[in-house]
């Protein structure tokens, strides 16, 4: 058996209230979590995963069965150290990661089986079929990794293991977090993260769950792998759910260089317990955790993922406890914040290519907690999240149209012009009878498009809106949404200024720029109606 024991082992990354890094062993890491600003790995994958493996650890601990019972262990405001120097006691032989037994999060050598670079383990690397999206090393050039890195990859593997290709004792499946983004909020501490992240853990919540939900390593009977999907057991199961049968190898040094890689457990086809994950409703499919979408980050859709009364999606369960914790924090029955962070990490792929990963994305977004529960303050910040959209279609090359209210209060749609499309037609040649090729003059809008700038500057400035939003006592919260129209019409005018910028300076461009920047400014005024209809001084 090698010395490498978890429990003890320096391997978990985290951050200090000082800003130095430090890593910790498993015991140590949870004793001390009131100490430790937050757990870090410079990959978001391995950040999620590893917190999901200390939840596990602190629900077989402390549950908690209900909301009373999760009071009494925020008011503590640590870990009972005696509770977990028990059991990691009790299951010491089950952490060591090259066990001649029971190996960490892995089996036994696989008789047969193909070894592969260890760095097959991580999806950031460039290795057989996996994207190149962090590293442009190969299986012939990487060099062995330490332990401490190899279990990493293991547990991170585990959870984010894309589907597809053969395998035995079938085809590849996805692991627990490939479909859907994932959702975690992030307290002042490690340990106020893991504990606003430790849901009601009982018979029926999260998952309905059986008398032998235990992590993998307390597990006797192992599940056997049915490429119909094996049961779940419970919520700790899940957590550690062995997606792939993996055996690391061990050199003289102490390094790892190979592995072995096969499939295991598939989960079930119905998943909709995760309380990480938002879905969709899909009349056919039921719910669908819903994903990253490659052209759009998260914080655009963001009035989605909080809002509890629309019909075709379902918030996070983690939110509707964040809910009842700020009850229980304006009760005065627990001393907490109004506002923590969220973080959302996951992974985007082809469409029709399963293992084909175009991106992972990892956004931190403020999370005043007012909004999980006020609907009009979730209505507010859908309407301002649109006056965001509507003003972007500006800055890009399809037809626009806006739909506004006369005089009268009816409603109309009106046509307005794409100043791209303007100014792309302004630029290209015109055939005999004056027109431009409208196939040319839109593939150069498209390629002129400033939208990335764009979206870009408005993202920062989100982050100040989505807490003045809630704080705002003004009628109807106008004070916000007014400066909100501000930064979206300025973000908007330097992203076109910067095309206009990038062109060169011969008479014709300038008259086409001229031309369009009347029309984008036109447009402004019909996408942007707060700063049309009052002034900081009051009404026009």
């Amino acid at each position: 058996m090698s010395g490498y024991n978890l429990v003890d082992e320096k391997w978990i990354p985290c951050v200090m209230p000082d800003g130095r890094t430090e890593d910790f062993g498993l015991q140590e890491v949870l004793v001390r979590s009131d100490e430790i600003k937050e757990l870090l790995d410079p990959s978001p994958l391995v950040t999620v995963s590893l917190h999901r493996l200390l939840l596990a650890i602190l629900h077989r601990n402390f549950g908690p069965s209900s909301l009373s019972r999760w009071q009494e262990l925020w008011n503590k405001g640590k870990w009972d150290e005696s509770i977990l120097k028990s059991y990691f006691s009790t299951w010491r032989r089950r952490f060591y990661l090259f066990d001649d037994e029971r190996p960490f999060y892995q089996c036994m050598e696989l008789n047969g089986a193909e070894k592969h670079p260890v760095v097959h383990l991580a999806l950031e690397f460039a290795s057989g079929n996996n994207a190149t999206l962090f590293d442009h090393n190969n299986d012939d050039s990487f060099v062995p990794v330490p332990p401490s890195i190899a279990v990493r990859y293991v547990i991170t593997t585990q959870a984010f293991a894309i589907g597809f290709g053969k395998s035995a004792p079938f085809y590849f499946s996805d692991s627990p977090l490939i479909r859907g983004f994932t959702t975690m909020i992030l307290g002042n501490s490690l340990f106020e993260t893991l504990a606003l992240n430790l849901v009601t853990y009982n018979d029926e919540r999260p998952f309905p769950r059986s008398s032998d939900d235990l992590p993998v390593w307390e597990q006797k009977n192992l599940t056997v792998p049915n490429k119909e999907g094996s049961p779940i057991r419970g919520y700790v199961d899940y957590l550690t759910w062995q997606s792939r049968r993996i055996h690391l190898f061990i050199d003289d040094q102490m390094s790892v260089r190979s592995c072995q890689i096969q499939q295991n457990l598939k989960l079930p086809n119905q998943m909709y317990h995760d309380p990480f994950k938002s879905f969709r409703k899909d009349k056919e499919k039921g719910l669908l955790p819903r994903g990253i979408n490659p052209e759009k980050a998260v914080w655009r859709d963001s009035h989605v993922l909080l809002q509890t009364s629309d019909m075709d999606y379902k918030r996070p369960e983690l939110f509707n406890w964040l809910a009842r914790i700020d009850e229980a924090r304006r009760a005065g029955a627990i001393q907490a914040e109004p506002a923590y962070k969220v973080m959302i990490t996951g992974l985007a792929t082809d469409t029709g290519k399963a293992a084909s990963v175009l991106l992972w994305r990892h956004e931190r977004l403020p999370l005043p907690l007012q909004y999980l529960q006020d609907e009009n303050l979730v209505s507010k910040l859908k309407e301002a999240l649109e006056l965001a959209e509507d003003t972007g279609r500006l800055l890009g090359s399809g037809f626009i149209e806006k739909e506004i209210a006369d005089k009268k209060g009816k409603w109309k749609t009106i046509p307005v012009p794409s100043p791209l499309r303007v100014l792309a037609s302004e630029l290209l040649p015109k055939d005999q009878s004056g027109r431009t090729d409208p196939d040319a003059a839109k593939t150069l809008a498209e390629s002129l498009s400033p939208k990335r700038p764009y979206w870009a500057a408005l993202g920062i400035a989100f982050n100040r809106f989505m807490i003045d939003l809630a704080e705002d006592k003004s009628e109807e919260r106008i004070d916000s949404l007014r400066w909100w129209a501000k930064e979206i019409r300025k973000a908007a005018s330097a992203a076109f200024e910067e095309t206009a910028h990038s062109l060169d300076r011969t008479g014709r461009t300038l008259k086409a720029v001229s031309k369009a920047e009347n029309e984008f400014q036109k447009g402004l005024n019909i996408m942007n109606p707060y700063l049309n209809e009052k002034t900081e001084g009051g009404e026009k």
